[in-house]
């Protein structure tokens, strides 16, 4: 097993995170306006080419297929590693969101990885565990885990401006911003989003294709700290900031994703959301049913959740009727996509409608 392995695994595998990233103060409560992302990444570094929920590129990067062929998830002709076998049921069950049963399994795949003195496969582990504690909300095993990977990761030649390192360093700040300490927070992602701007500096974003699988990753992390910075702002209240970040990293997805990936669609609809805080409705229409027309044509399951948006701006605007075929639209398809989330937001908008109307 070559040495950079269980390295570049700890920032392929481990992409799709559960995102609280829905405002919750009162102003988007009163005007339903709620940021539906799917439970995935931002994100994904390493891409795969296939699957509603990760990011997708039109090159061949290394793939998960690839990646699973690596731990063993693949039939090969040789006998499979029972260390390898013991963190393939453990990623696996974290795909499946069942954390508590994966942290106990990787547990074991540490065991096994200390009783062969493996430090690398060590350090691969402490970065899984650090991202099941992250996905459950134990941040702070989650930021103890995280810390003690990257002063490993460092000791051991990684620099510190490498990819791995900045996306340790991104969800280290998100952790920061969940916990308000927003002095750590600022400075943590200020790191990352200026860390990967120097890299982009030698990248020519005017011919895609031409790209390395690399240079991809580096654009798309870039994207993500951006776009996880917009979210940090939304939530301290600096609206006009936080579109203008929103914009960037959708500039970047349109052109390196797709006009209409699922992470471009999600985009879409929170600077639409943006906007209908700033009071901008019909920018922040025109963004809805962008995000609807895209999400129609590529049958996104998010379509349900942007067409309760574009109700809610509606009603915003005091176009009743609009506002309520807006809503029934998404109460229909909430119920035929089995989208509880949006069939609850739906059925809310309904209700708002009826009082309006008996006012």
């Amino acid at each position: 097993m070559r040495n950079s392995f269980w390295r570049v695994l700890s920032t392929c595998i481990f992409k799709y995170r559960t995102c609280n990233s829905y405002c919750k103060c009162i102003q988007c409560k009163e005007t339903y306006l709620k940021y539906k992302r799917k439970d995935a990444s931002v994100f994904s570094i390493k891409l795969t080419d296939s699957g509603s929920k990760s990011f997708s590129s039109k090159h061949k990067s290394f793939l998960l297929a690839g990646i699973l062929t690596w731990l063993g998830l693949k039939k090969e002709e040789k006998e499979e590693d029972p260390m390898i076998s013991v963190i393939k049921l453990g990623i696996l069950n974290m795909q499946k969101k069942e954390y508590n049963t994966a942290e106990n399994i990787l547990h074991l795949a540490l065991k096994l990885a200390q009783e062969r003195q493996d430090m690398e496969a060590q350090r691969y582990i402490f970065d899984l565990l650090a991202n099941v504690a992250f996905e459950k909300g134990d941040f702070p095993k989650a930021e103890k885990l995280f810390i003690q990977v990257t002063k490993e990761l460092l000791a051991t030649g990684t620099a510190f401006d490498d990819n791995s390192i900045v996306e340790i360093s991104l969800k280290l700040a998100s952790i920061y911003s969940q916990r308000e300490e927003k002095e750590k927070a600022e400075k943590g992602f200020q790191f990352c989003i200026s860390t990967q701007q120097s890299k982009l500096d030698s990248i020519d974003l005017s011919k895609v294709d031409a790209l390395s699988d690399n240079q991809k990753d580096t654009v798309l992390l870039w994207a993500m700290c951006v776009d996880w910075y917009a979210r940090y702002l939304l939530a301290s209240g600096m609206l006009k900031d936080a579109k203008e970040n929103f914009q960037k990293a959708l500039d970047i997805s349109e052109r390196i994703n797709g006009i209409s990936h699922p992470q471009t669609l999600v985009l879409l609809n929170d600077i639409g959301s943006v906007h209908s805080l700033l009071n901008e409705t019909d920018l922040a229409v025109e963004n809805f049913k962008k995000a609807i027309k895209r999400s129609s044509e590529s049958e996104s399951p998010d379509l349900p959740a942007f067409y309760c948006n574009l109700g809610a701006t509606y009603l915003q605007t005091g176009n009743i009727s609009r506002g309520e075929e807006a809503c029934r639209t998404a109460l229909r398809l909430a119920r035929k996509m089995k989208h509880t989330v949006a069939e609850a937001d739906a059925t809310e908008c309904l209700k708002e409608l009826k009082d309006l109307k008996n006012q």
